[in-house]
């Protein structure tokens, strides 16, 4: 329960907000000092308030006089026996006999041979590391204060900072000597994963931990606990440092990052929303940074940001392009030259997002150039110009490379298309070869793969551009879902054909009905990863664009694949009966007859009807014996009848039919 709030006449409400705040912490403080076992811990459980002002500590020791209890007679205690400032220690005294007055006894006792009151030379900084890793939006800090008699003790804040989302993610305060922090250090250093660590000054350490600080407050997340408990401390060694030393402007980016890297960095933080990175990314001659500061550009991005509510960020390929040879030659420059000055990085991305006029306010925004309605997933195309500099690569300019296609002729288009379609059928008709081939010289599949990936999404922005052109020609839509297929790329096809449903009014009900196959595939996939939400989605679509095929045309085919539907995500059975007998209703041939009786052995099944399901499979395997998945169905039936060697006949014929089929095999 929270203290009665107390309030003293001669101190600011600020003080007054962290007397009470401190009241809050009367029994983990008692927790701790009676954990302790010398006086270093004891005086680490008292950090809260002697890293607070004197006129606070006294002020505190006062209202404790007013806690009957006896964690309240713990804590004075403590600050009488520990505290450097003389008032306070005072007042601890004074409030002790208070407490004792009303029969109010402290429980714990100071560590055997600690003097009755230490005086302890004012902190001074001694050292700050930081992992230079900051474009993985998270980072560890490191700040340590030399203190004590003869600074023999160090106090080491130990900050684990998150860019993206939880600010203040971990803290930890220590007290200990040189010899127990340099083995930490040693500790944390010493595995590959953590990064390299590089000096940070106590003004660049504020400026790290005040960004991070400000990521709590507009995510509306809350910093770690331990670093609520000792913000005292923390205010008094780091944002009220009277000499801070000087901020050198440093980014504790990895300097060693490659062009590439770079850029996809600069795109992964621009989607997760970690906006001062994207700034530390730009050139210093970037034209975007001329025209706002680092804190205009953050505000500007978040404010957007809450807008569009930017998700699920998906990099299809990040591609170096390669350098063209100059007819003139040039020197190689003597400074900053490792390579060439300037390099050139093709992106495809895709992000979800909702429509806000904020995006229009945004240079670096660039044009989806397909949308996903359903989802709000709009697929990019951009490229990035870098040139190198002390620090390592930096942006100097971003090109939206989709937006830029747009703008070119149909024919010009048309080439593009066709010469990449000709590079992906080279690229098969090679590596068909390669494994027809015995030479041991095959080329890399990985690198082959990546070609084909990144040239197929670079055909379908110049696919979109072609549908902005030719809206009303069908072949443009099928061609642009055509390539999305090819390389799996299910979303984006489903957005062509949501397209096409609603442009080509004359094929509706089979656009919908692949539609909706193409949706309940999706819906699998997200299921598979663990995603419920996004799968239940998916299917819902999936539905939903059934029903309306089923409006547009009533076909067997459409109550036969909803029945299906229905099956597959819930337990609603009998629906997906009358859907199957409104699907015989309509049949018209062997194929859909014989699907419509699979349908119903998979009813009577999920009953647990299993010799009514075998008799429904075995009609469908006399209409047609190579029905996929049939036999498979007929074994599990006749295994749940324990007819164990009929079974096993069904499970072979169904290998014989489909040698991958896994359930068969168990």
């Amino acid at each position: 329960m929270a203290r009665k709030k107390e309030t003293h006449g001669t101190i600011s409400p600020e003080e007054q907000a962290e007397i009470q705040r401190l009241l809050e912490q009367v029994h983990i403080i008692a927790q701790e000092l009676h954990a302790s076992s010398d006086p270093q811990q004891a005086e680490a459980a008292l950090a809260g308030i002697s890293g607070t002002s004197e006129t606070i500590q006294t002020a505190f020791a006062k209202a404790l006089s007013r806690v009957r209890d006896a964690d309240a007679a713990d804590v004075l205690l403590a600050m009488h026996t520990f505290s450097s400032a003389k008032e306070s220690r005072k007042e601890a005294r004074r409030s002790l006999i208070h407490l004792e007055g009303a029969k109010v006894y402290p429980l714990w006792r100071p560590p055997a041979g600690q003097p009755a009151v230490i005086v302890a030379n004012p902190p001074r900084f001694w050292k700050g590391l930081a992992t230079e890793i900051r474009e993985q939006g998270e980072m560890q800090l490191f700040l340590c204060w030399e203190r004590g008699i003869d600074y023999g003790e160090v106090r080491m804040l130990s900050f684990l900072l998150d860019f993206w989302r939880d600010g203040v993610k971990d803290f930890a305060l220590d007290t200990s000597d040189r010899r127990h922090v340099e083995e930490s250090i040693a500790v944390f250093t010493s595995k590959e994963e953590n990064g390299q660590l590089v000096d940070c000054t106590l003004a660049e350490a504020r400026r790290l931990v005040e960004e991070a600080l400000s990521v709590n407050k507009w995510r509306g997340t809350t910093p770690h606990k331990d670093y609520r408990h000792y913000l005292p401390s923390v205010r008094a060694l780091l944002f009220d440092a009277p000499d801070v030393d000087q901020d050198r402007g440093r980014t504790f980016i990895n300097p060693e990052l490659e062009p590439d890297e770079i850029a996809v960095n600069y795109t992964g933080a621009w989607s997760m929303g970690d906006y001062g990175l994207t700034y530390d990314l730009l050139a210093r001659n970037n034209s975007m940074r001329e025209e706002l500061s680092r804190a205009e550009w953050i505000e500007q991005h978040r404010a957007w940001a809450d807008e569009a509510k930017p998700a699920r960020m998906e990099l299809g390929f990040a591609y170096e392009r390669e350098q063209t040879q100059s007819a003139l030659w040039l020197p190689t420059p003597i400074i900053g030259g490792r390579g060439s000055a300037r390099k050139e990085v093709e992106l495809g991305w895709s992000l979800e997002l909702s429509e806000t006029p904020l995006s229009g306010t945004l240079k670096d925004m660039p044009m989806g150039t397909v949308v996903n309605k359903d989802t709000g997933r709009h697929w990019f195309w951009t490229s990035c110009t870098l040139a190198r500099e002390e620090d390592g690569w930096r942006i100097q300019s971003i090109t939206d490379e989709g937006a830029r296609a747009q703008g070119l002729p149909t024919a010009e288009l048309q080439k593009h298309i066709k010469q990449h379609e000709d590079r992906v059928q080279k690229i098969v008709r090679q590596q068909q070869s390669a494994d027809m081939s015995a030479s041991l010289q095959k080329p890399d599949i990985g690198t082959l793969f990546d070609e084909v990936i990144r040239r197929m999404q670079q055909t379908m922005a110049y696919d979109d551009a072609l549908i902005v052109k030719l809206p009303l020609v069908r072949t443009v839509y099928e061609s642009a879902f055509s390539h999305a297929m090819a390389i799996g790329a299910a979303e984006r096809a489903a957005a062509y054909l949501a397209r096409m449903a609603q442009r080509f009014p004359e094929n509706r009900a089979d656009i919908l009905r692949q539609l909706a196959a193409l949706q309940a595939e999706i819906g699998d996939t997200y299921g598979e990863h663990d995603m419920q939400e996004r799968a239940r989605r998916f299917y819902t679509l999936s539905e939903q664009a059934l029903r309306e095929s089923i409006e547009v045309q009533s076909t067997p085919l459409s109550y036969i694949m909803l029945a299906q539907l229905k099956m597959r995500i819930s337990d609603e059975v009998d629906e997906a009966e009358q859907l199957l007998h409104q699907a015989q209703d309509l049949r018209s041939n062997r194929n859909e007859e014989m699907v419509i009786e699979a349908g119903f052995g998979d009813v009577a099944s999920n009953r647990g009807q299993f010799e009514k399901a075998l008799r429904h499979y075995g009609r469908a395997a006399e209409l047609s014996p190579d029905y996929q998945g049939i036999w498979n169905a007929i074994g599990q039936a006749q295994k749940q009848l324990k007819r164990s060697e009929e079974a096993e006949v069904s499970f072979k014929r169904a290998l014989q039919e489909n040698q991958r089929d896994l359930e068969a095999y168990t």
